[in-house]
């Protein structure tokens, strides 16, 4: 989600004539995009921002703007007496009003036409926001506080939206949201708006990211298993394995209704590629709770899972770590053996399978599962082609182009 809004931010730049460059020295203006899930990010910002005062130096008339998250939590005012060298800083509930800060600072754009192509990633891909913020309450989250609750855009924007980023070139679109699909616009459904987008002319894969398990309806499920261009894959949070930690954690489901959701949505897809997100010493978290989590990696059969040591919330100085730092670290290592050692099994039972690739190079491209697959030649980017797997490597598929 930040690297969608650094690609709106970016475009209201090129809407003026800028470029992107690598060069520091060579910038008129710089945008630091800031996060705040977890104090490391947060603290890595900061240093960012410090570095930035030898360019603003040599280039007092170049503009600074500092956004996101980060900016948000700490305030503009905090910002500016920290580093008076930057020119404005956008907080991530106003990050939509952006160009105004560039007005104040630039002008108004010369040009009228949005700027879709996508900056960071695969030409084939683009993002589309279709909400903001997030009206859980999960206890270790900052997010709700920094991006607001949630407000949903409208069907008809976010499906402009695509419709002009697959005219300017992409193949798959990436729908975005803190909890995607909650999304709702009077009676019209999340699974409604997918149908809608899944319609769009010269779209060829469809996929969207994060969903939370709690919103899930029925008619998901129907969706999945008839439209083929549904990407089959999901990353899908759980967080832990255990009843008692998802309880403090108020993630408003149990362990078993998760594996039941998984259930459903295989039944829809077999071949559904699932990844997730584990939280490793969280308050309170025992021996116990952590051998639930591990053998969830298991049963949740998982492609793969970002994992990551709990960090603790500097607005819930009660929510402190209770265990000392070197056994998460050898919780998270266990775990991070736990989930390689079943993504090899995954990645193995897909040898002898031909699976649907979308090219980015004539070597290299993505299935619908979201497995990275290689051939020797012969691709299309931007089309797709069936791949037969006749081996897996470390996390990529290697195959013949049928």
């Amino acid at each position: 989600m930040n690297e969608a809004d650094s690609e709106n931010i970016a475009a209201a730049f090129r809407r003026r004539g800028y470029e992107l460059t690598d060069e520091i020295k060579k910038a008129d203006a710089v945008v630091v995009n800031t996060c705040t899930v977890r104090q490391r990010a947060e603290d890595k910002a900061i240093s960012q921002i410090g570095r930035l005062r030898v360019w603003k130096e040599k280039r007092p008339e170049g503009k600074l703007f500092v956004v996101g998250c980060a900016a948000q939590k700490l305030g503009g005012k905090a910002i500016k007496n920290r580093f008076p060298f930057v020119d404005e800083v956008v907080g991530a509930k106003a990050i939509e009003a952006f160009e105004d800060s560039l007005i104040n600072q630039l002008g108004p754009s010369p040009e009228t036409e949005t700027a879709h192509q996508n900056l960071f990633r695969s030409p084939q891909t683009a993002y589309v926001t279709i909400m903001r913020g997030c009206s859980l309450k999960c206890s270790y989250c900052i997010v709700p506080a920094v991006r607001g609750p949630a407000v949903f855009l409208s069907a008809d924007a976010i499906l402009k939206d695509a419709a002009a980023k697959i005219k300017a070139g992409a193949k798959e679109i990436v729908l975005l949201g803190q909890t995607v699909n909650a999304w709702r616009q009077d009676k019209t459904t999340f699974s409604e708006l997918l149908e809608k987008a899944l319609a769009l002319p010269g779209l060829q894969r469809l996929r969207f990211m994060s969903p939370h398990p709690v919103y899930f309806e029925d008619d998901f499920t129907a969706l999945l298993a008839r439209e083929k261009k549904l990407a089959r894959y999901m990353h899908l949070p759980v967080q832990s394995g255990s009843d008692r930690i998802l309880k403090l954690m108020r993630r408003g489901y149990t362990r078993a209704q998760y594996l039941a959701l998984l259930a459903r949505l295989r039944a829809g897809a077999p071949d559904l590629a699932v990844s997730t997100d584990f939280i490793v010493g969280y308050p309170g978290e025992t021996e116990e709770d952590f051998q639930d989590t591990l053998k969830l990696v298991e049963e949740g059969r998982f492609t793969m899972a970002y994992c990551f040591k709990y960090s603790p919330r500097s607005d819930r100085p009660e929510m402190a770590a209770t265990l000392g730092e070197p056994e998460i670290e050898a919780r998270l290592g266990k775990l991070l053996a736990a989930v390689k050692t079943n993504s090899r099994v995954i990645l193995n039972e897909r040898i002898g399978k031909i699976e649907e690739v979308l090219f980015e190079t004539e070597t290299y491209g993505r299935a619908s599962g979201n497995f990275a697959v290689r051939v020797k030649a012969g691709g299309t980017p931007g089309k797709m082609a069936g791949v037969l797997v006749e081996k897996a490597d470390k996390n990529t598929l290697n195959g013949k182009l049928l």
